[in-house]
């Protein structure tokens, strides 16, 4: 079962920074303080304010992607793009768009925004993003199957990142290929290091997303103890800062570790639980995954 790769996201604001808009900057405080809540709230106060500012959209499109709300960021991000000419920033736009269509499935545009961003970065000498759009094309290949070329992207990222930020998102990606490879001994490995990257970096939802995929490899395994551990720790994780995406996720891992263990009516209930996230937030590729997943339960 192909788990959720991590797509990687430039953590920037764009040029001409240094301003004085009392919601927008409110926003990007709140962004970087990890309240992503309050940043959503700030940032649809700021595109009202200033309904033409690039920046505006860019901070409440960062918001809606940190609370799972897909296409909403997207939207965001399409905005700034409309209001920015600035090729410098719409690299990072594109950057964030690639990486959004990817999470939704929509590979075609995804590779599209990706290669957009990449040439722009290639240009720019921009090694941070080049990596980021790396990760994300090898998450499309993931996705399609194509494990082979997908690890050979993932480890010119891991080239260019150099031991930063973003290694530990890497790490959970090429755990995820081995895991759709069945070399469960490989995919434990590095979702342990993408874990224990995260934490050095103090980066709670990036170790919650590892925990979370992690606790589903054990259930594969039918370690189910362990499952168990590391599905509630990074539950806890990711509602505590507020993702609904990864929520729905982890609901679940956990209808199918109910599942396997054969308690039928906690798995359907939590699988339910998955289905209302999904749908609310208008994932419908996962919603009727999850459909599938219930239909399984006899």
């Amino acid at each position: 079962m192909k788990k959720l790769l991590s797509s990687v996201f430039i953590a920037i604001t764009l040029t001409g920074s240094s301003y004085a808009l009392t919601d927008l900057q409110a926003c990007f405080n709140q962004f970087n303080a990890g309240n992503y809540q309050q940043a959503v709230q700030y940032g649809q106060k700021a595109v009202i304010e200033y309904p033409k500012n690039p920046k505006a959209y860019f901070c409440l499109g960062k918001a809606y992607t940190q609370t799972g709300q897909i296409d909403k960021s997207i939207e965001s991000f399409k905005k700034a793009s409309e209001y920015d000419s600035n090729d410098h920033d719409l690299m990072y736009i594109y950057n964030w768009l690639g990486g959004l269509y990817e999470v939704k499935g929509d590979h075609s545009n995804a590779l599209f925004y990706e290669s957009k961003s990449l040439k722009l970065a290639r240009r720019f000498g921009d090694v941070d993003v080049e990596e980021s759009d790396l990760n994300n094309m090898a998450n499309i290949f993931a996705d399609e199957g194509n494990d082979s070329k997908a690890l050979e992207y993932y480890k010119k990222a891991l080239e260019l990142e150099n031991g930063k930020s973003q290694t530990g998102a890497i790490y959970n990606n090429i755990a995820n290929v081995y895991s759709d490879m069945h070399n469960y001994k490989k995919a434990i490995e590095y979702y342990k290091k993408a874990i224990n990257v995260a934490e050095e970096n103090g980066h709670y939802l990036r170790s919650g997303e590892g925990m979370l995929n992690l606790g589903d490899t054990y259930r594969e395994v039918k370690d189910f103890k362990d499952a168990k551990l590391y599905l509630e720790k990074g539950l806890e994780r990711v509602k505590k800062v507020g993702n609904k995406y990864w929520e729905g996720f982890g609901y679940r891992y956990f209808g199918l570790y109910y599942r396997d263990i054969g308690n039928k009516a906690l798995a359907k209930e939590y699988l339910t639980k998955a289905y209302n996230i999904f749908k609310a937030i208008g994932d419908s590729g996962h919603t009727l995954t999850v459909i599938h997943d219930l239909s399984s339960i006899k």
